[in-house]
Formats: C-alpha cells, sequence, structure tokens
C-alpha cells in the first residue's frame, strides 16, 4: 500500500513540475496575421438630410410630403416645382416606323389607347422621377369620337377642353413642358379616382400656375344643369368628373 502512494506522489509531483515549467507563451495558438494599423481613413461627411425650407407662399415642397407627408393624405395642398416627366401617349403607343398621321388616325379610332394625362413634379429641373410627385386627371382636351358625339353645348365637362382653344378664359386644359416652373392645387392622396395608386402619395389635379408659359387655370362656373355643375348629375352614359368624384369621396 506505501508502494502505491509512493508511485502517486512521484506522479503527481512530476506533474506539478511539469506545468510549472511551460509558460504562458508556450500554449498559446499561433499569431493573427490581421495587425492594428494607425493608418486614419478620410471618410466622406455624412449627408444632411434637412429638409428645404418651405416656399413662402404656403406651398409645400416636394421633399417635404415625401418624408412626412402622409399627415397631410385626403387634404387638398398646393405645391411648387418643376415638371420633370409627363406622359405622352403618341410616344407611349408608337409602333416600330409609325410616322404620325398612321398613329394619330389609330388613337383616333380608339381613344383608350391613352392614358390620362399625368407628369411628375419635383423641387428641381433634375429632380429624378422616382423621388418627384406624380401629379394625375390633369384635363384633357375631347377627343375625336367625343367631338363627333357630342354637341359644342354639352361639351361642358369640367375636365376637358376644346382642342386648340384660343381663349385662355375657357382654356381649363394647362400648358406644360419638362422643366417648367409650376405651382399646382389638388387632393392630396394615396389612389385617384381613376384607379392609379401610389404609397407615397399621389396629387389629383384641381389647378395649376404655369410661371415658365404665364399661365394660370381660369375660374369656369359651370352652366347650371351640367355635369360637373353644383348638385347636377353626370350626363347619361358620362362618367362623373374627376371633381365631383373628390367631392363624393
Amino acid at each position: 500500500m506505501s508502494h502505491v502512494l509512493g508511485v502517486r506522489t512521484t506522479i503527481f509531483a512530476c506533474l506539478v513540475a511539469l506545468t510549472a515549467s511551460c509558460g504562458k507563451d508556450q500554449i498559446q495558438g499561433p499569431a493573427a496575421e490581421v495587425k492594428k494599423t494607425d493608418v486614419k481613413l478620410d471618410l466622406p461627411a455624412v449627408p444632411a438630410f434637412d429638409l428645404p425650407a418651405a416656399p413662402g407662399d404656403g406651398s409645400h415642397a416636394i421633399k417635404e410630403l415625401r418624408v412626412k407627408g402622409k399627415k397631410l393624405f385626403e387634404t387638398d395642398i398646393t405645391v411648387h416645382g418643376f415638371i420633370t416627366w409627363k406622359y405622352d401617349c403618341m410616344t407611349a403607343q408608337r409602333k416600330p416606323g409609325e410616322d404620325d398621321k398612321v398613329l394619330q388616325k389609330r388613337l383616333d379610332e380608339d381613344p383608350t389607347l391613352c392614358e390620362r394625362p399625368k407628369f411628375y413634379v419635383g423641387d428641381a429641373k433634375d429632380t429624378p422621377p422616382e423621388k418627384s410627385l406624380w401629379v394625375v386627371d390633369v384635363p384633357r382636351p375631347y377627343n375625336k369620337l367625343e367631338m363627333e358625339r357630342m354637341k359644342k353645348p354639352d361639351r361642358n365637362l369640367p375636365d376637358r377642353c376644346e382642342p386648340n382653344e384660343k381663349d385662355p378664359k375657357k382654356n381649363i386644359c394647362p400648358p406644360y413642358e419638362i422643366g417648367d416652373e409650376v405651382t399646382i392645387t389638388g387632393s392630396f392622396k394615396m389612389s385617384s379616382p381613376h384607379s392609379e395608386r401610389n404609397s407615397d402619395g399621389l396629387l389629383v389635379y384641381k389647378k395649376m400656375t404655369n410661371t415658365t408659359k404665364t399661365w394660370t387655370t381660369p375660374d369656369i362656373v359651370p352652366p347650371p344643369g351640367a355635369p360637373g355643375a353644383s348638385g347636377a348629375p353626370p350626363a347619361p352614359g358620362a362618367k362623373a368628373s374627376p371633381e365631383d368624384l373628390v367631392k363624393k369621396h
């Protein structure tokens, strides 16, 4: 028994001595290949996210509406900016090699090929369309079929005008081109009466001032009993005007 205890004591003593002889550096793994450096990176400054100053005329900036405009949904607002894109039916519908005459004939025969007029407005002329505000339900001229089927006294819808109307007091169809400076009033919504939708908001057109072209929507009161007049129903077979739909909503 004493012999066994002696052997155990000897083994234990050897282990203690072996452990003591192994320093901390002897049991570490290989050194990391990545070393610290004193080189300082010249990082770009953090861009400012401040909203542009509100226009002094009480209108709203486009960036303001995109950042915190949801509280303005379902209200009438006025925005100021520049037209950055506009819908053009002939450009959208033209087939390869199709000339203007053939294309116009095709559109006259089927006006449903054209979407309703619309455009984008941004805070600057070079604002990309994806950062611009969508303006929809813009008034348009009567098409050829409407001109053939409706007598002139009946052509008094509040969202349409006579083609090539020269009298500025009667022309409610706004002139506009890309780059024009404009101020627009309309209803700020997520969807329009004609089913355009945008979760960031869109503007259902009501009136506009085009500073570049020195034009402002004239004040035209529909005659009593005409579609769009106060309390008057739409004409038989005619769609309710955007203004009527907005008011009803």
